[in-house]
């Protein structure tokens, strides 16, 4: 089944292993030292620099070791919980692929060891994750809030902040159990980067995940690619690698997180990209109609409601061009929504304990149906489709008509 873990993981079939080095060396050869961000204690590439203290390094890679062990593999926790699900549903009469509804599936799982001990081992891991980062940035915040507001004024590029905008309730959430979630701690920036490593298992110092999804992305038909946005943009991962894909393409980054968007800029500048950031809210955004001709958002929709993923979808009928592309990359937008009872196990406990409020509304919400409504010509996905997501499966892609 297809996951955060997974969707973020592994190498596409649209793009070859050259492309990808390509970029990199792109970015290898635009990197500079920073004048605004304080000398990295530990070292730097490129992309990344390391994190402060070696002590949290260590424990954050032992943490990345437990959670490569929770998850899907043979031998593995969730290997094990998987066929303890099968053993549950021949117990009770049930047959393998028995399509249950999700209250059944609770009812069966939630007392059983097995299968709540390889959710605890994966929530704890979380758990542990975050408040190694957040502790260690945290006991220094003078210094990398200096760094965030020196980096305002920095080019190339640009950020636009909104102090008045009115934050959703839904934007709120802990989203992950990442303490303050995304908009809540001003140095939620520093915290996400960090403590999404452990998410990749060691495997995205470069960016090299978001990379295949940006060269994924397709292009309208004729060609023509001039303004790019990515909403949902979070720290900025999937909107500069979009920005080496296409050089020549004015490209924004759109969130409703300050301390996201402060700290992607901050990065794009430090790795010497011309890019643009602004806080806004996506269910009303102030580009003109017709501005963009491809827009990106990677893992937001599950993330919303289903009523706001509604509004957003208009919105970026909107400002989207005609023939212009739309490239959602999430749950759901290559791979079919959970039947099987330990798939809908995984999404209740993710919801339940992960700080996921909406992924058991977001398994029936009509994604290609709204697009249509929207003004959009959607190919779902499969084959035909054409386009993939950074796990090699086809994907979901939308035309503005």
């Amino acid at each position: 089944m297809l996951n955060r873990r997974t969707l973020m993981a592994g190498s596409a079939a649209v793009t070859t292993a050259a492309a990808v080095a390509s970029t990199l060396k792109a970015a290898h050869a635009a990197a500079a030292t920073s004048e605004f961000r304080l000398e990295a204690q530990r070292g730097r590439g490129p992309m990344y620099r390391r994190i402060p203290s070696l002590d949290v390094e260590s424990n954050q890679s032992f943490l990345g070791d437990v959670r490569a062990f929770a998850q899907a593999g043979e031998g593995n926790m969730s290997e094990v919980a998987r066929r303890r699900m099968l053993e549950i549903l021949k117990e009770n009469g049930l047959a393998p692929d028995a399509v249950l509804p999700m209250q059944k599936v609770i009812a069966l799982a939630e007392n059983d060891p097995n299968l709540m001990a390889s959710a605890r081992l994966w929530l704890t891991v979380q758990q542990l994750t975050w408040k190694g980062v957040k502790d260690l940035f945290h006991a220094d915040p003078d210094r990398y809030l200096s760094e965030l507001q020196q980096a305002e004024k920095a080019g190339p590029g640009s950020l636009e902040l909104n102090p008045t905008i009115e934050i959703p309730d839904y934007a709120r959430h802990e989203i992950h159990i990442m303490p303050g979630g995304f908009v809540g701690d001003t140095l939620a920036g520093y915290i996400y980067h960090y403590g999404t490593d452990s998410f990749y298992l060691g495997h995205n110092y470069k960016d090299e995940n978001q990379l295949v999804t940006a060269q994924a992305a397709p292009a309208p038909k004729d060609g023509r690619v001039r303004r790019i946005l990515d909403v949902g943009c979070s720290i900025g991962q999937i909107t500069t690698a979009l920005k080496r894909r296409f050089p020549d393409a004015e490209v924004w980054g759109l969130d409703i997180s300050s301390p996201m968007v402060r700290y992607a800029h901050m990065r794009t500048a430090d790795i010497g990209m011309n890019v643009n950031y602004i806080q806004g809210n996506a269910e009303k955004m102030t580009f003109p109609d017709g501005h963009f001709d491809l827009v990106v958002s990677h893992l937001l929709l599950h993330e919303v409601p289903n009523a706001v993923n509604t509004k957003l979808m208009k919105e970026i009928s909107r400002v989207l061009r005609r023939g212009g592309t739309y490239f959602p990359t999430d749950y759901y937008t290559a791979t079919p929504k959970p039947k099987l009872a330990y798939h809908k196990f995984r999404r209740w406990w993710d919801h339940r304990w992960n700080g996921e409020p909406w992924a058991l509304e977001h398994i029936d919400y009509d994604l290609a149906g709204d697009l249509r409504k929207a003004g959009m010509d959607v190919i779902e996905a499969g084959p035909q489709a054409g386009v993939y997501n950074s796990s090699g499966s086809p994907n979901l892609m939308a035309t503005k008509i």
